[in-house]
This record gives C-alpha cells, sequence and structure tokens, in this order.
C-alpha cells in the first residue's frame, strides 16, 4: 500500500507522524509530505492518505487562532478537497476536544475539520497523546522533568503513541467499515486525573492547585469500534517508570 503520511516535521516536529513513520516504515510504503499544506502541491499516487499535519496544544491556540485556522482548516481542505474528489482514502488526525469545540480555538478549528471532510475519510478523536518524542510543552514530559509550576484539576484519558500508531494500523487495515463512523475516539476509555499523575512520576511535589479556563475539566475515550477491531492499548499512564 503507498501511503502520503503528512506531519512528520514542520509543526511541533510532528509528535505523531514520526512515531509512526519509525513503527510503520517497513509495513507500509510510505512518503512523507515535506511540503506546506496550505500552500504545497498533491500528486495523485497514493492508496490512502495518512494526514496528521496540525498545529497542537490548546493553550498555545488561544495566542494564535488564526494560524490555528489556516493551517488546521484551511489546509486540510485543500488536502480533503484533492484526494476527495479522486477517491482516495483519508485518514486524519481530529481530538477529543470536538466535545466541547467552543472551548478553544484548537477545538473550533478540529470541529471544522470533522465537517469539511470528504465523504472518503475517517477522523481519529485522539484523547492526551504522551510517549517518546512528545513536545516539550506536553504535561506529561514537564512533569517528568520538574518543569511545572502548579496543577489543575483535570482529568485525562492519556494514550501512549505507541497506542495510537497502532490504531492508525488498525484504522488503516479496517477503513471500509470504520469510515462509516466519520470519525472515532482513540483513547484507553481509563482518564486519571492530573494530581494523580503528579503523585506517581513526581511523589512529594508540593505543586499548588490553579484553575485553568478554555479546556476541557474532563475527558474519557470510547475506544469500542477499535476494539471490535482487535486494538488493544498496551500502555498505561500509571504504569511503573
Amino acid at each position: 500500500m503507498k501511503i502520503l503520511l503528512t506531519g512528520t516535521q514542520g509543526y511541533r516536529r510532528g509528535f505523531i507522524g514520526n512515531n509512526f513513520l519509525r513503527t510503520y516504515y517497513d509495513k507500509y510504503d510510505i512518503d512523507e509530505y515535506e511540503d506546506d499544506i496550505r500552500t504545497g502541491d498533491f500528486f495523485n499516487r497514493y492508496d490512502m492518505v495518512i494526514h496528521l499535519a496540525a498545529m497542537a496544544g490548546v493553550r498555545k491556540s488561544h495566542e494564535e487562532p488564526e494560524l490555528y485556522w489556516d493551517v488546521n482548516v484551511n489546509g486540510s481542505k485543500r488536502l480533503f478537497d484533492f484526494y476527495g474528489e479522486r477517491g482516495v482514502p483519508v485518514i486524519y488526525a481530529s481530538s477529543s476536544s470536538v466535545y466541547e469545540w467552543w472551548q478553544s480555538p484548537y477545538a473550533t478549528t478540529k470541529w471544522a475539520m470533522e465537517s469539511v471532510a470528504s465523504k472518503e475519510s475517517l477522523g481519529l478523536r485522539f484523547h492526551t497523546v504522551y510517549g517518546e518524542d512528545s513536545r516539550a510543552d506536553m504535561l506529561y514530559d514537564m512533569l517528568l522533568n520538574k518543569q511545572v509550576s502548579y496543577l489543575t484539576n483535570h482529568t485525562r484519558d492519556w494514550t501512549h503513541v505507541e497506542d495510537i500508531c497502532s490504531a492508525i494500523d488498525v484504522c488503516i487495515q479496517n477503513f471500509d467499515t470504520l469510515k462509516a463512523r466519520k470519525a472515532i475516539d482513540v483513547g484507553n476509555g481509563d482518564p486519571v486525573s492530573v494530581l494523580d499523575l503528579a503523585d506517581h512520576v513526581w511523589p512529594g511535589n508540593e505543586l499548588p492547585l490553579r484553575v485553568v479556563d478554555g479546556e476541557r475539566v474532563n475527558t474519557c475515550a470510547d475506544p469500542t469500534h477499535l476494539l471490535m477491531h482487535g486494538w488493544k492499548p498496551k500502555h498505561h499512564i500509571l504504569d511503573p517508570l
């Protein structure tokens, strides 16, 4: 299978894209998309597109809402239109944030992406991803490196990037069945609070609690459709370090 993969470079270093490429480069014939999805050329020589390029990060999106919209919505629509007209399937990165899309510019862009996606597409609503090569501003790594100055009362369905990548693989293999869902959750279905995570990775911390607006308070995935097709997460955020 010939696959075009976006999101291995550029915007925020391609956290999920690079992990997927490293894990599955010998299973699929993968081309990395090296141009800007807002302006670059697309080519009709692929059996499927895995579209992971995006501006990520809820809090950062409040600072640069126009850029987030331009990349995540305008850029993605160009890709959806091109490959949709040619009947090429697209699996793309959505987010658990769409369930409260009004909370942030980032969430709004992911909701809009689902609205403009082509008929032959499947959105993956990733729940809080962590793991190897993550962005420096992601909470899990900041806690590990003791670079956090406060905690929040949020709970998150933390999902390891290896499990995210295996979910993408399952969706490739079962695209014709899953596309009828339009978008599905990708997550463990077992939320853990930020406070419990902090106690796990930074025992004895005395970080203060702060209220943060513009984000979902609680997230929990429903991975039913993935589980039905054989997906099973291998990691849990509270596994021994």
